[in-house]
């Protein structure tokens, strides 16, 4: 039996969702036979994180429950069968089946999909997701292939999926899954697919090697954060020379959050952009230094990421944050008191909310906009990554973060627990990079005397 990499009780202690080191993205329901020792496994064929995993795992222990029915029910099953002399009973749909327009059903799923989001269900982000996949690449798909109707899907329908979109290997694999989780959920439910259809067998297979995933390369290079670094300062002296004051305002913040980001790992969208000043604590782990004969302070930022992609909560210690965070704080008062005297600043407002619409987050693809017209700014300058060709993404920012730690000679568990990965993945990703010497603790620094730090605290 392989290792486990991630696993979680659901269904109120009914049984486990599991993934094993093997495969970290394949996602199974485990539940204990009463009365022995053995257990019942079923695939979620549909499932590639722990969220999605945790929200299809009611459909497994369903089926499980329903099997367990037809056994018990076997007997009395063939005694029908027996009493209307063989014939196929009225209730029996097994010859035909139902059809309906496939945009229809789509536009009821996604329907659905918002009562999930609204009820805290699944992430607005997912969603976001599945709408683009299913409205913008399956629908002009299937119309392109002539299949309008769901009793038109059969088991070849997808399989030339892959060389009809032109997108990465990642995007394509989970757009298949999207695909996949529509016709499970929706369509097979309903009675809408013919019953011979296994809907995991009907999505092709992508293969992505590992010289594939590097789909957001590290800023590693040698000067190329510098060139970054400089390019986000260049953008906010630009803005201010200009008379918008939100765009100012904002130019202030992205530089902030790109650096934030870098220094602590934070997905940007699920988790930084959610971040609240009271999931951010202050701590002066300084110590006594003997030839200055006095306590030497040095104050850290530790991030309790409350919300995460996967479920999982997490802390994370960081060096370089504080600081940012304390000069954010001030530029953002400023901006409040001179142009939206109405807003405050309180211990439950987001961090890098917008204060002209009632300091809600900024959507993602502000970010995302902003974020290319800095990499455009520096075409042709950054070095690429020795492992791939791809460009440099928000995300980059995050796997510098996670590059730097494991060539710090940082443990590949503690770097899987702050990046909030699994080790799998941080294997599977990472592991090219040179381990190096092990490096002192994250917030570690050297004086003249090691001694027991006296840890303070406080808040911004």
């Amino acid at each position: 039996m392989p290792a486990i990499a991630i696993k979680q009780k659901a269904l109120g202690g009914k049984g486990v969702v599991l993934s094993y080191v093997t495969q970290p993205d394949e996602f199974w329901w485990r539940e204990l036979v009463p009365g022995t020792k053995r257990y019942i496994h079923r695939l979620l064929p549909n499932a590639s994180t722990l969220e999605e995993a945790l929200d299809q795992c009611i459909e497994a222990f369903t089926k499980l429950r329903q099997e367990e029915a037809v056994q018990a029910g076997s007997e009395a099953e063939q005694k029908k069968t027996a009493s209307v002399g063989g014939q196929r009973s009225r209730n029996d749909n097994s010859g035909r089946f139902k059809t309906r327009p496939i945009h229809a059903c789509v536009e009821e799923f996604l329907k659905q999909e918002e009562a999930r989001v609204e009820a805290g269900l699944l992430k607005p982000r997912t969603l976001v997701n599945k709408r683009q996949a299913l409205t913008k690449q399956m629908l002009p798909y299937l119309t392109e292939n002539g299949v309008t109707h769901t009793r038109q899907i059969d088991n070849n329908t997808f399989q030339n999926y892959p060389t009809w979109r032109r997108a990465a290997k990642s995007t394509r694999k989970l757009e298949l899954i999207y695909f996949g989780n529509f016709l499970s959920n929706y369509c097979k439910r309903r009675g809408l697919l013919h019953p011979e259809i296994d809907v995991s067998e009907l999505k092709p297979t992508i293969t992505i090697k590992d010289s594939e995933v590097d789909a957001n390369p590290p800023l590693i290079e040698p000067g190329n954060w510098t060139k970054v670094l400089a390019a986000l300062d260049q953008n906010r002296r630009r803005a201010a020379k200009l008379s918008n004051h939100r765009g100012l305002y904002f130019a202030k913040l992205f530089y902030r959050w790109c650096i934030i980001i870098r220094n602590s790992g934070l997905r940007p969208g699920v988790e930084l952009n959610q971040l609240r000043w009271c999931d951010v604590k202050r701590e002066n782990i300084g110590r006594w230094s003997k030839s200055q004969q006095k306590q030497v302070d040095k104050w850290i930022a530790v991030i309790y990421v409350r919300d995460s992609k996967t479920g999982a909560q997490r802390i994370v210690p960081t060096n370089g944050v504080d600081t940012q965070l304390i000069q954010w704080k001030k530029e953002q008062a400023e901006y409040i008191r001179k142009h939206c005297p109405k807003s405050q600043i309180t211990d439950q407002t987001l961090i890098f909310g917008n204060p002209n619409n009632e300091m809600k987050p900024y959507t993602y693809t502000r970010f995302t906009k902003a974020w290319l017209e800095i990499i455009n700014t520096l075409e042709g300058q950054l070095r690429p990554y020795i492992f791939s060709d791809r460009n440099y993404t928000i995300y980059s920012l995050r796997s510098t973060y996670v590059c730097n730690l494991i060539m710090q000679g940082k443990g590949i568990y503690d770097v899987a627990k702050l990046a909030g990965h699994t080790v799998a993945v941080c294997e599977k990703y990472y592991a090219r990079l040179s381990m190096g010497t092990k490096a002192k603790e994250i917030t570690s620094f050297d004086y003249d005397l090691q001694g027991q730090r006296n840890v303070e605290t406080a808040s911004y």
